[in-house]
């Protein structure tokens, strides 16, 4: 099983433009990005991600991992947590990232699997976001 070109042939017939990076595939839905990774060392590991969400500073941060816990514990399968990026010039950021992550079958039905995992990605997001804005609040 490739499931990397399983991913990339549904997204295709799907309508999405999916594209290769040195990370995983690529595409956009409703104006959001994702990305698909793929695990050389175990093809079963389905891994959908909406990168960089929300920037972390040293600020924020405290907050940012309280948010995230809470997040982390009230929606199954979706889990967040900070990546470092470093960019051309060797700056370093640090921003949340929204993870869908499950053990697929020899034989996924994506069709039952991308929308569902778009849809639980999206709002870890928003009770990510609404979270952080109940706190300003207050």
């Amino acid at each position: 099983m490739d499931l990397n070109k399983l991913m990339i042939d549904y997204l295709a017939e799907e309508g999405y433009r999916p594209h290769e990076t040195p990370f995983g595939i690529a595409f956009k839905n409703e104006g959001f990005n994702f990305l698909f990774f793929k695990d050389e060392e175990d093809e079963q590991y389905f891994r959908l991600m909406m990168p960089a969400i929300f920037e972390v500073t040293e600020d924020n941060e405290d907050t940012i991992l309280k948010v995230m816990n809470d997040v982390n514990s009230s929606i199954k399968v979706v889990k967040l947590y900070t990546m470092d990026m470093e960019d051309e010039e060797g700056k370093k950021d640090t921003s949340v990232w929204v993870a869908f992550e499950i053990l697929a079958d020899t034989t996924p039905e994506l069709s039952d699997i991308v929308p569902r995992a778009i849809t639980l990605l999206q709002g870890a997001r928003i009770a990510f976001l609404s979270r952080l804005e109940e706190i300003a609040d207050h």
